[in-house]
Order: structure tokens, then C-alpha cells, then sequence
């Protein structure tokens, strides 16, 4: 038997790269799935009663501060575009912290991933004989570097424009290390230099698209590993079968009692290994669920940590043509990089523990903005989870974004229910129960409250009431859309407006909003396309609302 055929080489390289790949092709259409069915169960829960009351409550009145005077004339607020410039040392302190901790985070993540590719390209060099020498074991780390701008990509960048730049700084390098090597090796050609690339890097980057982009991410890294746990089971039940004749007899024969041919026992032996290591992919995902609760794990951190260990893996398959046991470089390089970023993470912990304090940030929109609210929601996520938590009425809008691994197995497991808030004693409880403290990664988490139709308007109330800051996005605010008239009488009534930024555009109302605020001094931020100074400014105004000066205060 040769080395190419050995059982374990085998299975180390064809074998775990297959299910991997099918296991990555199942995820997008599984999560999608699930995804649609969770969104569906959140909006018939919504748009139910509590459960044991007769009727629904019909929704509220349009109405303006014109029309409680009963037609007569009313004062109407005055709408203010929001200053640029800051308007208090706590304000000014506050903005720097959301645009450098995102930067910090990222940070560590370029150290953890220098450590993993350090690690990778000197198994590389070892593993295959080659003299390490500087040029190469550069260009090298360089090629095993690469997953790093994707973590970058998801942790700190939050428009295209820095994501293209991102990428484009990494292949500027690549170049410039490949033109160094064409100096010292004539053999080298600029099609080695980027195939080199394509072989390490271009598979496993478009796997990720199968369960790292935002429609999916949210739950994408815990369904590709339960498929992979139960793909692999095929396929390790589909191997002992077949190893001994004795084994393929017995299988064939119990198939043939039950009035299975070959073809049918053989699809039997691939569901008992699919459904017997689903158990172990959903002990699994129940071990995930723990560690999330107990704040040992992040959704930000379960995102990366996918990601290395994907590369991790693709990156060492080659390694096992040289010997079996190169294939626990990947556990080592994975290993490198953990170590660095959990000591990374907890350094930058120590540091900011004392010294900060952790506002929260209540966020309200209209539902019907579709995909426009999604685009504000995630730059605000990734940066203002940094510096403190997010508070939300859950809603179809975002539940794909915002659902944490612990309610989508709920919702998994038939228990969604028990997350809806039917009354002030539920309340009181899930307010007990808010996560306000940072994760391991320092990053906070979102506050997500599932309302039914008649319990909402409660809930709105003490959010408003318990939060440092408000933002409502009222881009395309008209009277159709009703629904925000109730939360915006509530601002007024229980918060004072400068702890509110508004955020309209050409399509809002603005004469009605200023009506139906009624009387007093709202400050508003109209946003265009999503940029980074468009980024920087609505950030300077939410940091002004969270920690306004003490002459307002």
C-alpha cells in the first residue's frame, strides 16, 4: 500500500474536505429555511394577544399634537439638524471610545492571525523539506494571513469603500512579496504567485459565502457544524460497513429482512450515520448554548472562530501527503491564534475596566424600511456594542440579524414562546435578566424583547424610561406608518429630546413629525448614503445624546 492510499491519508484529506464541502453546500439553504420559519413564528407572536385574553387591542389612533387640541392650532416641535461638532468633554470621550475599540478589537484579531499564519507557513517549510529562508517564509505567512482581512471585514469595517481598500492593501502586499521573490528565483512567474493564493485561500473564502453572509451569519456557524458532525457520520457508517466483508454481509441481510436491496441499504446505513452523529452535532450545539450563556463565548466570536478553524483545516489537508500527524497543525496554528487573542482580549479588559462606563442604547425604527434599517442596524452594531449594549423591541425586520444561539435553539426546540413577555411580571424578569456586561471579546450584547401586540406598548415604556440614549430611524416616516406615532409621544413624554437622535431623510414627513412630536426642541440627522463621514457624524450625535452636556442634562 502506498502512502497516497493509506486508509488515513484518505480519510484526512478526501474524505474530511468532502464533507466539509457538503456540509457548507447544506448550510445556505437549511439556515434560510429556518431562518424564514423562525422570522415567521416571531411575526404571528407579535401580531397575536396574550395568550388567555379575548381580544387583541386595536392599534392606536393616528394622531398629532393638531389633532389632541381637536383641530385647533397647536405648537409643533422645531426640528434642528444635529451639530457636528462635539458638545461636551463626556460626549467628546464617548466618540472616541466608538471609533477606537471596533480598531482595538480588530487589533488583536491581526495578532491572533499573525500567530496562526507564523505557525502554518513554518509547518509548511518543515513539512516539505524547504530551507526557510526570509523571502519565502514571508510569502508564505502572507498567503496564510489572508483569513485575517475577512475578520478585520466583520469585526471593524463598516462600508464597502474600507472593505475594498482592505482588500486591496492585502493583494498590494501579495504583489509586492511576489515581485521581491521573482528577484531572487528565476523560476518564479506572477501566475505561481496568485495561484498560490487561489489553492490556499480562494475555496475556503468561498465556502464562507455559503454561511457567513448577513442574511445567515447569525446562525450560519452553528448549523454548518451540526451538518458537519452529521454528514461525517455518513460517511464513517458507509466506512465500517463496508472495511469487513463479514460487516457488509450482516448489513445486507438485515437490509433484505426489512425488503431492502443493495441500493436501499445502503441509503439506510447513510441516515443511521447521518442521525446518529446528528446527536453528537446537537450535544454540540447544546455546548455552544452554555458557553454563550455563560458569557465564555460571543455570536461575534463563534462567527471568527469559524472562520480560523475552516482555514485551519484546509490549510494542513496538504500537509498529511508528507505524514498523518502533520495534520495537528492545524489544531496548533488554531491554538496560536486563541492563545493571543484571549490574552489580547483580556489585557484591553483590564485596561478599560475601572475607567469606563458602559451606556445603552435603545434603538427604535419602522419596521417598514426593509433593508435600509438592516444597513444602519449593523453599522450601529458593530460599533456601539464596543462600548455598551443595544436595547430593541424585537421585530421581523431584524430578527435574522439580532437572533443569539440560545433563542434560535429555542425556537428549535418549540420553545420561542417562553421569550415572549406576556404581562409586568415577565417583564420585571426579563429586565433582571438584561445582559449589560461585555463578552470575553469586550463586546456587549443585544437586548432583544419579544412583545405580543397588546404587550408592547408596556415594554416601550421602561425601555425609554432605562436607556442612556434613543436612536429612531424615521427614514421614510409618513402617515402610514402609525405604529411610531405611539413610541414617538413616548420620548416625549418620559425622556428629554436631546437623549434622542432622529434620523430622517428626503422621504420623511418632517412637518409631520414636527406635529406629532408636539411642542419642545428635537434634533434630527439626515442621512444620505451610509460613508465613513456619514458613519463618523451620526456616531458624534448618538455619543452627544448618551453623555449630553451638563447645561442639558
Amino acid at each position: 500500500m502506498t502512502e497516497a492510499s493509506d486508509p488515513v491519508t484518505v480519510a484526512l484529506t478526501g474524505n474530511l474536505s468532502f464533507n466539509l464541502l457538503l456540509a457548507a453546500v447544506l448550510t445556505w439553504p437549511i439556515a434560510m429555511g429556518l431562518l424564514r420559519l423562525y422570522t415567521r413564528a416571531v411575526r404571528r407572536s407579535m401580531r397575536s394577544q396574550t395568550p388567555g385574553t379575548i381580544s387583541a387591542l386595536a392599534p392606536p389612533p393616528f394622531e398629532t399634537a393638531r389633532d389632541a387640541g381637536h383641530g385647533k392650532p397647536a405648537s409643533s416641535a422645531t426640528l434642528h439638524d444635529l451639530p457636528n461638532a462635539s458638545t461636551s468633554p463626556g460626549a467628546d470621550m464617548l466618540l472616541a471610545r466608538l471609533l477606537a475599540q471596533s480598531r482595538r478589537a480588530a487589533l488583536v484579531y491581526v495578532i491572533g492571525g499573525s500567530a496562526y499564519a507564523l505557525v502554518m507557513a513554518a509547518a509548511h517549510l518543515l513539512a516539505t523539506g524547504m530551507e526557510i529562508l526570509p523571502v519565502r517564509f514571508s510569502f508564505l505567512f502572507w498567503v496564510f494571513v489572508w483569513p485575517v482581512v475577512l475578520t478585520v471585514a466583520i469585526v471593524s469595517v463598516t462600508t464597502r469603500p474600507a472593505r475594498f481598500a482592505l482588500t486591496a492593501a492585502y493583494f498590494i502586499g501579495l504583489s509586492a512579496l511576489g515581485a521581491v521573490g521573482m528577484r531572487s528565483s528565476s523560476d518564479l512567474t506572477w501566475a505561481q504567485v496568485f495561484l498560490m493564493w487561489i489553492l490556499s485561500d480562494l475555496p475556503p473564502t468561498i465556502l464562507l459565502l455559503t454561511y457567513l453572509s448577513r442574511r445567515v451569519r447569525a446562525v450560519g456557524p452553528l448549523i454548518l457544524t451540526f451538518m458537519f458532525l452529521a454528514v461525517t457520520g455518513s460517511g464513517i457508517a458507509v466506512s465500517v460497513g463496508g472495511s469487513q466483508d463479514s460487516y457488509m454481509r450482516a448489513i445486507v441481510s438485515l437490509a433484505g429482512s426489512v425488503g431492502l436491496g443493495g441500493t436501499g441499504a445502503f441509503r439506510a446505513l447513510l441516515a443511521v450515520g447521518f442521525l446518529t452523529f446528528a446527536v453528537v452535532g446537537w450535544m454540540a450545539l447544546a455546548w455552544i448554548r452554555r458557553r454563550y450563556q455563560a458569557k465564555q463565548i460571543s455570536d461575534e466570536s463563534v462567527t471568527v472562530d469559524a472562520i480560523w478553524m475552516l482555514f485551519a483545516v484546509v490549510h494542513s489537508i496538504g500537509l498529511v501527503f508528507e505524514h498523518p500527524l502533520w495534520a495537528l497543525t492545524s489544531l496548533a496554528a488554531f491554538g496560536a491564534y486563541k492563545i493571543c487573542v484571549r490574552v489580547g482580549f483580556s489585557w484591553l479588559g483590564r485596561r478599560d475596566e475601572s475607567s469606563q462606563t458602559s451606556p445603552t442604547l435603545l434603538v427604535l425604527r419602522s419596521f417598514s424600511i426593509g433593508r435600509d434599517g438592516e444597513r444602519l442596524f449593523d453599522v450601529i452594531d458593530r460599533l456601539w456594542r464596543r462600548v455598551g449594549s443595544i436595547q430593541m423591541i424585537a421585530g421581523i425586520d431584524l430578527a435574522r440579524r439580532t437572533v443569539e444561539p440560545h433563542e434560535f435553539l429555542d425556537f428549535i426546540s418549540g420553545k420561542l414562546a417562553r421569550r415572549f413577555i406576556d404581562g409586568s411580571p415577565a417583564l420585571e424578569q426579563r429586565l433582571r435578566e438584561r445582559d449589560t456586561r461585555p463578552d470575553r471579546d469586550l463586546r456587549f450584547r443585544v437586548n432583544d424583547f419579544f412583545c405580543y401586540d397588546d404587550t408592547w406598548k408596556m415594554v416601550l415604556s421602561r425601555l425609554v424610561h432605562e436607556s442612556d440614549a434613543v436612536l429612531m430611524d424615521l427614514r421614510g416616516f409618513s402617515r402610514r406608518n402609525a405604529g411610531c406615532v405611539f413610541e414617538l409621544h413616548e420620548l416625549v413624554r418620559l425622556v428629554p429630546l436631546d437623549r434622542v437622535v432622529f434620523v430622517v431623510d428626503r422621504r420623511t414627513d418632517e412637518t409631520l413629525l414636527a406635529e406629532t412630536l408636539g411642542d419642545g426642541r428635537a434634533g434630527v440627522y439626515r442621512l444620505g448614503s451610509i460613508n465613513g463621514r456619514q458613519v463618523r457624524q451620526l456616531l458624534r450625535a448618538l455619543a452627544a445624546a448618551a453623555a449630553p452636556s451638563p447645561a442639558v442634562a
